[in-house]
């Protein structure tokens, strides 16, 4: 298809070329533009979109306003719009906001993040910018900008898809360049907490704050047992917890589906927490998700355990994977889009258990020495 699209837009330049090279002070106007007050203007519909735009050229100029009206054609066949592509970055977040609320159905988190991340990063750079300008050229620089700053290439990549989803809403031809090679590639979990990891680490954090430590502690053990984020645990509803002891909510960093569950053990956390009168829905009371994540984060370094809140998940997700659930019921568990390869980076092989297979296919062998 896509020769196809480009032999189009071949012919039809070639054409106006043709035309603008044969127009003579004989010839008779193109039927595609007017004069008005001596300056050429398009005068066509596209689609049923009536085009009528300048052609930045005077009366004498009548073959510059040909070779002009070509390129609006060209520009109209990419799917581009020329006023739209006049239209400053910085006045389109509210376009935005209303296209991710709706079509694009992100969860209001997911646009408050999106926000924070236009304002301190886009805005700097692109604000000023026509969304014409923003060129492939620029947002390589801007991602070497970027890698040069410290940023990872997670970070980076969800700025450049704020900026792609904008981009788009006015020229649909919008395109990412391809990035091969990515000089900050971030943090990855190298393996798997055990058990005791999770226990001494829990220990620990009660002691983490005087006044919240053992709420950080329900927080942790919580997301030890389910497998939820530190924002989807601090945000949980009583409502959200069905009657057969099952979690269902959006995930508020995605707002895709999570269904987990509540073993024993975390059912009894939840029991554990007196009801507020005032706010019966309501389970946990912290000052905010950043000072859960700091403490987490400290209290494993103070333990000498290599992990991160993040951890927690990759935990859950291994435990699970160990006992033969299926991948597949790890992603909507962990809150994954369906088919998505993020899932896979958080299932780790568990050391004991391949011992114990090993142990079981081997041992009772008997091979003769060579």
């Amino acid at each position: 298809m896509k020769p196809q699209h480009n032999t189009v837009i071949q012919s039809r330049s070639s054409k106006i070329l043709a035309l603008a090279k044969s127009l003579g002070p004989e010839k008779e106007d193109p039927m595609q533009m007017r004069l008005k007050k001596d300056r050429w203007y398009a005068a066509f519909s596209f689609k049923g979109k009536w085009q009528g735009q300048s052609l930045q050229a005077y009366k004498h100029e009548s073959k510059l306003a040909i070779i002009n009206l070509g390129k609006l054609f060209l520009q109209l066949e990419r799917g581009e719009c020329p006023t739209d592509l006049k239209r400053r970055v910085k006045d389109t977040w509210k376009a935005y906001e209303e296209w991710a609320g709706k079509e694009g159905e992100k969860s209001k988190s997911a646009i408050k993040d999106s926000l924070g991340r236009f304002n301190k990063r886009i805005m700097p750079v692109f604000g000023d910018l026509s969304i014409g300008e923003v060129t492939q050229a620029l947002l390589k620089q801007y991602k070497a900008d970027r890698e040069d700053a410290g940023a990872t290439k997670s970070t980076i990549t969800k700025e450049l898809r704020v900026v792609k989803e904008i981009c788009l809403l006015y020229n649909p031809a919008f395109k990412l360049p391809a990035f091969k090679k990515w000089a900050n590639l971030g943090k990855r979990e190298v393996g798997v907490l055990d058990h005791a990891d999770v226990y001494k680490v829990s220990g620990l954090i009660l002691k983490s704050s005087e006044e919240f430590g053992e709420t950080y502690q329900q927080i942790f053990l919580l997301m030890a047992y389910t497998g939820l984020s530190i924002k989807d645990a601090i945000s949980l509803k009583r409502s959200q917890i069905d009657k057969d002891n099952f979690i269902q909510k959006k995930r508020a960093k995605s707002g895709e589906d999570i269904l987990t569950f509540l073993c024993d053990k975390a059912r009894n956390i939840i029991d554990s927490i007196p009801i507020d009168i005032k706010n019966p829905d309501h389970i946990f009371s912290v000052p905010n998700n950043k000072a859960v994540a700091t403490a987490i984060n400290r209290t494993f370094k103070k333990a000498g355990v290599v992990g991160s809140s993040k951890s927690l998940r990759h935990y859950v997700g291994s435990v699970l994977l160990d006992e033969r659930v299926p991948e597949k019921v790890i992603g909507l568990i962990l809150g994954h889009a369906p088919g998505s390869k993020i899932t896979g980076r958080y299932l780790h092989p568990v050391k004991e258990t391949i011992k114990l297979g090993f142990q079981a296919a081997f041992d009772k062998v008997q091979v003769e020495a060579i």
